[in-house]
């Protein structure tokens, strides 16, 4: 049977007088669309006005895609249709438009003039679909020097599809139980991971890596199996002569598994008969990051047969089938955004395509307590099936110092309603009154062993040059002498690569010679609520505890969970052996950058290199400690806060007298950065408020909180009398 699919456009011009130009909009269903909107219209529903079949012919056509003008007297007019991408090959297309019909064959583009009249029907006409897919074109039309756009938006959508169960811009792991014997592995697939109806699991798709792996079979089973039996919906063997390495196996099922309220569990088991290859001690193959899914995966063997679940995504594709959301986005968003008042500014969300459309636009609203404030349309590019991008959202531009709570809704999708249940975010935009001095924060992940991290050290080196104590610039080493556990959640959090980085703790990048100066200088400028400075200084004669000193300052009232963590770096680090010896591969290269050119004539192990900003310690890094920020802030009223940081055990440090602190304002509920202060460690003055002294204030005498008098520090609340009569009390961890 021949489709036909039909877009009705219809013309009507306004006349705003002799002097004024012509005014039109696109339209449709109704409502006006924005520059930059795209119609999305499906090939399988035959039960829209705007589609129609030799056997369906449109029956309400002002329903469809309309150009409206105000004036019903007719304008010339000039209106171009160009094929941008044609998946579905029909046997024919052609646009009517104007009067006359025009045929694609062959053509990507035609550009007709005309003289419209008030009603200009227009018919984008598809004949035979022979593939699903997508057939995008846009439409352009001029009146009056006024050029507006619409994409067209064709689909022929699939009821079944493959679909990756993993991030593939996620780094990729393997691990395993260094022994030859059975494994089982499992994924856990959520009821509401696709959108739609009767959504079921039809097939997997598994990446092997090794030879040694035999008996090998996939399951989906709404539990986990126990160890040795069998999944209780199906499982299906991969025959040996088939497998393929370093390479994705697909296998289908017999039926097609609903997924259920519950979910299901998809996995696979397998043995390795041997540890012959780099792969068979780890065979199963994962990604991570940070936006890693909590359920993770799990996996059990014949060692130990209980399931032990591990944080990653399994990489396993789902052949997935049912009645696919056509046109379905899902939102998510910080909470909260900064902004200044009087001042446009833009919130990044990250959308999620929950259906089977490509998404070319989205429309969105903002509420604020029950009332719209805003709304608009962004032109986006978003191809598979939970696929994700960012974009850049307007919000309302506030005169006031305060926190609006932003309700922010994905209404359409390619100018259809939003199908996803999960079309909500909300944020709170906190309006600052003024800028506050912000410092950049960066954290470079090195190591000796790996010989292209000699840049990084290039790098930091010339940030630390041009910015000082004005950015916090942090050297986090792995796998060596310098390495220190107290930063391996941060590590295993941001890390990408080596060399790499993360910038303020929300951007992840690799690393060349200017790459920390640049972002250093991108943002210097970043919104922040709060100002915290740093003091410390020695707590003890014998340099084995610092006593640092906060004051954090915010510029709005609110109730919020901040905390503050701390970081001690050393400058001049060096050291002989292997730990601290740099690998090099630049050696017996050439560079242009003047700075890298050094190491292009050194020999590819160095020695005797001097390591600086390194991590030697650190106290709460992710999420800082709690109590350090006080629930309640009221706007411009200082907090102080006093913390002890015992090092007598770090074995890292070389020189006390090259060691820095660095005190972090951090989001304590997710681990979002804020500001920071930096300071050196001062020397140790017993007659000082533990070891903070004051050039106006001294202390007399120290007791504890029964009254005894006390000759030095002492664990708990100490009782310290000022030579100004005042009484403070401090407490010593």
């Amino acid at each position: 049977m021949k489709k036909r699919l039909y877009t009705l456009l219809t013309a009507l011009y306004a006349l705003m007088g002799a002097a004024n130009a012509q005014s039109f909009d696109f339209v449709y269903q109704g409502r006006t669309l924005d520059e930059g909107a795209t119609v999305a219209i499906n090939a399988g529903m035959n039960d829209f006005g705007e589609l129609a079949c030799e056997t369906n012919p449109p029956t309400h056509p002002g329903d469809g895609l309309l150009l409206k003008i105000s004036d019903a007297s007719g304008a010339d007019a000039s209106a171009t249709l160009t094929i941008n991408t044609d998946k579905l090959n029909p046997a024919m297309i052609q646009w009517c438009m104007g009067g006359t019909c025009v045929p694609f064959n062959g053509l990507t583009s035609k550009t007709k003039t005309f003289h419209a009249g008030p009603t200009e029907q227009v018919q984008f006409d598809a004949t035979d679909i022979k593939s699903e897919g997508v057939l995008e074109a846009t439409l352009s039309v001029t009146i009056g020097g006024v050029t507006k756009s619409v994409d067209i938006l064709f689909t022929h959508n699939p009821t079944e599809t493959w679909l990756d169960y993993f991030n593939k811009e996620d780094i990729w792991y393997v691990t395993g139980s260094l022994k030859a014997e059975r494994y089982n592995v499992a994924a856990y697939v959520p009821y509401d991971y696709i959108g739609g109806k009767d959504i079921s699991i039809n097939g997997l798709s598994l990446y092997f890596l090794n030879s040694d792996v035999t008996d090998i079979e996939y399951w989906v089973s709404t539990t986990l199996p126990e160890f040795g039996g069998n999944a209780d919906l199906e499982t299906v063997k991969l025959p040996a002569s088939e497998l393929k390495l370093d390479d994705y196996n697909e296998l289908n099922f017999k039926e097609s598994h609903v997924i259920p309220q519950g979910g299901l569990y998809v996995g696979y088991s397998f043995t390795i008969s041997a540890l012959n290859e780099q792969y068979s001690v780890r065979p199963i193959s994962y990604r991570y990051s940070d936006n890693t899914r909590t359920d993770g995966f799990y996996y059990s063997t014949t060692s130990k047969p209980e399931w032990q679940k591990n944080e990653g995504d399994l990489m396993v594709s789902l052949k997935t089938g049912g009645q696919f959301n056509a046109n379905a986005v899902s939102i998510k968003a910080d909470d909260p955004i900064y902004t200044y008042k009087d001042t446009q500014s833009t919130l990044d969300v990250t959308l999620c395509n929950c259906g089977i459309t490509p998404v070319k636009s989205i429309r969105y609203a903002i509420e604020t307590e029950g009332k719209s404030v805003a709304s608009g349309t962004c032109r986006v590019s978003i191809e598979g099936m939970t696929s994700e991008a960012t974009v850049s959202i307007p919000l309302p531009v506030e005169s006031a110092a305060a926190i609006y709570p932003r309700n922010i809704t994905i209404t359409e999708v390619n100018s259809q309603l939003n199908e996803s249940e999960a079309n909500q975010t909300l944020t709170h935009q906190c309006n600052l009154m003024q800028k506050l001095p912000f410092m950049p924060l960066f954290e470079e992940f090195t190591g000796t062993w790996c010989g292209w991290c000699v840049r990084g050290i290039v790098a930091m080196e010339r940030a630390q040059k041009k910015y000082g104590d004005r950015a916090a610039i942090i050297a986090v080493h792995d796998d060596n002498a310098m390495g220190t556990e107290d930063y391996l959640p941060i590590l295993n959090k941001f890390c990408d690569a080596f060399p790499s980085g993360v910038v303020n703790r929300s951007v992840r990048t690799s690393i060349g010679t200017n790459t920390v100066t640049d972002f250093i200088e991108s943002t210097l400028d970043t919104p922040t609520p709060a100002t915290i400075t740093a003091e410390a200084c020695w707590a003890d004669a014998e340099q084995t505890k610092i006593k640092v000193d906060t004051k954090t300052t915010f510029q709005l009232d609110m109730n919020g969970h901040f905390a503050i963590a701390y970081v001690l770096t050393a400058d001049g680090l060096t050291g002989t052996g292997s730990d601290w010896a740099q690998a090099n591969f630049y050696s017996g290269s050439s560079d242009s950058d003047p700075d890298l050119q050094y190491w292009c004539s050194q020999p590819d192990v160095v020695t005797g290199v001097v390591f600086d900003h390194v991590a030697v310690a650190a106290w709460e890094p992710q999420y800082g400690v709690e109590g350090s920020v006080e629930s309640h802030i009221s706007a411009g009223v200082p907090q102080t806060y006093s913390y002890t940081a015992d090092i007598s055990g770090n074995t890292i440090i070389q020189d006390k007298s090259k060691l820095k602190m660095i005190a972090m304002l951090l989001n304590a509920e997710t681990g979002k950065y804020i500001n920071a202060g930096v300071c050196p460690i001062k020397a140790y003055d017993p007659s000082a408020i533990d070891g903070i002294y004051s050039s106006s204030q001294q202390a007399t005498g120290r007791y504890s909180l029964d009254g005894q008098k006390l000759n030095a520090p002492r664990r708990g609340v100490n009782i310290i009398r000022m030579n100004d009569g005042t009484i403070k009390k401090v407490l010593v961890k």
